[in-house]
């Protein structure tokens, strides 16, 4: 039983590790973007790496 605790813990802890590196890298590369380029929503980036992922699973 503690077995299982611990390893819900720690996946838990590794989202959200993971989770907030992905946050700091999204306002990091919204400061330093290049002003040349438009900017594009993050929902915009979702949807399309959803939709990449669903064709890579089709193949």
């Amino acid at each position: 039983m503690e077995i299982s605790l611990l390893l819900v813990a720690a996946l838990l802890y590794l989202g959200l590790a993971f989770g907030l590196i992905l946050v700091v890298d999204k306002l990091v590369g919204l400061v330093f973007r290049d002003p040349r380029r438009p900017l594009q929503l993050p929902s915009f980036d979702i949807g399309r790496t959803l939709a990449a992922s669903q064709k890579f699973y089709r193949k």
